[in-house]
């Protein structure tokens, strides 16, 4: 099964769910002050699920902890991929 749905600009993965909707992995900002992204989220375009990982929970690792933020919302991401029947909604 594949999509046709173009990518979001902000979208670094993306995950097909077996009821054929989408999960978008993107970086974005915490707050509305913020300047910077600090925060990795998925989405699924089917149900609406989501998962969210704080980059800062991670920062005393390697880097600015985006990589282990990343990693955790990918493992969420495949395991729901995996799962959900959700129908993406017609454009």
């Amino acid at each position: 099964m594949t999509t046709q749905t173009a990518w979001p600009e902000n979208a670094i993965a993306r995950y097909l769910t077996v009821g054929g909707a989408t999960i978008d992995l993107t970086h974005d900002t915490l707050q509305a002050d913020d300047t910077e992204p600090n925060v990795s989220i998925v989405h699924c375009g089917g149900c609406l699920a989501y998962s969210s990982s704080e980059w800062r929970l991670h920062a005393d690792q390697w880097g600015d902890g985006s990589n282990w933020a990343d990693e955790a919302v990918r493992r969420w991401a495949q395991s729901h991929a995996e799962t959900c029947r959700a129908i993406p909604k017609p454009a």
